[in-house]
């Protein structure tokens, strides 16, 4: 482990320096989670959509102003006719040298403002809607990054069950050398038989596997952790280990009222229904009659073959109008849509309902369950104390010959099973204290 140190410097600080000047020797928990905040990709790519408030704001004021429209066209007709219907509705042919061939040249372009006077408050909904557009995404990426900020956690507490548990095998297998060792000097001596020897083997061997499966495990964890962070997965440094569990001093109550108002997908879902309460009342407006005005300016220049195309034509046309427009029966298309309208809204109000009360159970299970697993854990530690001091007094006493090779095996076996329920316990309650900042909406550590 201490060996890391040189690795962090070279090839963490080089990635993360940009980001976080202050990297010691050991990376911590909080560390990780300010870099994820920065380097994960799932939110990177949802903070990537504010970039649509902006331009999503100024259209939803532009179409409060008119639209203006121009064009300028040339063009140029060449019309051979060599055959007509005549009266008695039969083709007459044209003789050669009475054909005429007409040729002509237009030059023209227009000018055109168009505005809607009244469009029964759609346009103001519209623009209330992206703002509400805008205060819901900056809802949900506060509810994301706590979201990652749980998977961190988890993440870290994870990788460093499987470094302890490393370690731990490590211990073990040194454990099981010695007491390979005990076991050839004993042999000959004669104070045990050729089954304890090959016995102690087979525990070394079971060791020795169990380490591999270990280093596996550790690998992987610390390659989910790079993943989660937005590191490269060969990325390697020194994790700093956690506290010890300590007792819950919140109460629920008044967690659950904070969450009300700091979680992030609850202030979205109340944010939709207002949102949805705004489309119910456009789809009413569609019932309504529009007024809109116009104005159109424009000039043209027909000539023939021989004149050139101009960019001042002489003939000029201009026209103001004011239209009102009322669809009188549209086959029921409105009707439909303010019915989706409508039942959209009651949707929004139910889903904002089922998820407050999703957020205080999520929140009063977190609770209970950290206050839980606080007291195991303190169970759990002078188990794995009591074990180890167990251990020590057999391995002494195997040692001296006074232990049998099965009284030193389960001894063995009960200081492994204790500390990985310590390391198992330890491990759960911080993963279930990201939980219970992920219902809150809080940073509780």
């Amino acid at each position: 482990m201490p060996n890391r140190l040189s690795v962090l410097i070279l090839s963490l600080g080089i990635i993360i320096a940009a980001t976080h000047s202050s990297v010691s020797g050991q990376v911590t928990l909080d560390d990780c989670i300010s870099l994820s905040q920065s380097r994960n990709i799932s939110l990177r790519r949802t903070i990537l959509e504010q970039q649509l408030d902006l331009p999503a704001s100024m259209a939803a004021w532009g179409q409060f102003f008119p639209s203006v429209t121009s064009g300028f066209s040339i063009d140029q007709s060449n019309n051979y006719t060599k055959t007509y219907v005549s009266f008695g509705e039969s083709v007459v042919v044209i003789p050669d040298n009475l054909i005429s061939t007409e040729k002509r040249r237009n030059s023209s372009y227009y000018f055109r403002i168009d505005e809607t006077v009244f469009d029964s408050g759609r346009r103001y909904l519209n623009l209330k809607n992206i703002k509400l557009n805008e205060r819901i995404r900056d809802s949900q990426l506060q509810y994301e990054r706590f979201l990652l900020r749980s998977q961190v956690t988890t993440t870290y507490t994870t990788a460093i069950a499987a470094l302890r548990r490393f370690d731990l095998s490590e211990k073990v297998v040194e454990q099981r050398r010695r007491q390979l060792e005990f076991a050839h000097a004993r042999f000959e001596t004669g104070s045990v038989t050729r089954r304890d020897m090959m016995q102690a083997e087979v525990d070394l061997g079971r060791a020795l596997s169990d380490s591999l499966e270990a280093l596996l495990e550790r690998d992987n964890s610390l390659e989910r952790l790079n993943l989660v962070i937005g590191f490269p997965l060969d990325t390697n440094y020194v994790l700093a280990n956690l506290p010890s569990p300590f007792l819950p001093y919140w109460e629920i109550d008044s967690l659950v009222t904070t969450a009300m108002e700091t979680r992030g997908d609850l202030i979205s879902s109340t944010l939709r229904i207002e949102r949805a309460h705004n489309d119910h009342l456009a789809a009413k407006g569609e019932f309504l009659p529009s007024v809109s005005t116009s104005y159109l300016y424009s000039r043209s220049e027909p000539a023939n073959v021989q004149s050139s195309f101009t960019l001042s034509p002489s003939n000029k046309y201009s026209r103001v109008s004011l239209d009102l427009t009322w669809t009188l029966f549209d086959r029921f298309t409105k009707s439909l849509r303010l019915q989706e309208a409508k039942i959209r809204h009651q949707q929004s109000k139910l889903t904002e309902h089922e998820l407050a009360l999703d957020v205080r159970y999520e929140v009063s299970s977190a609770i209970n369950h950290i206050t839980a697993l606080y007291k195991q854990a303190q169970v759990a530690a002078q188990n794995s104390r009591l074990s180890e001091e167990t251990l020590k007094f057999e391995q002494e006493r195997y040692r001296l010959g006074s232990a049998t090779v099965i009284e030193l095996g389960a001894a063995q076996l009960s200081f492994i099973q204790a500390k990985n329920d310590e390391i198992n316990i330890e491990t759960q309650f911080y993963a279930a204290l990201g939980e219970l900042e992920l219902a809150t909406g809080m940073e509780l550590r």
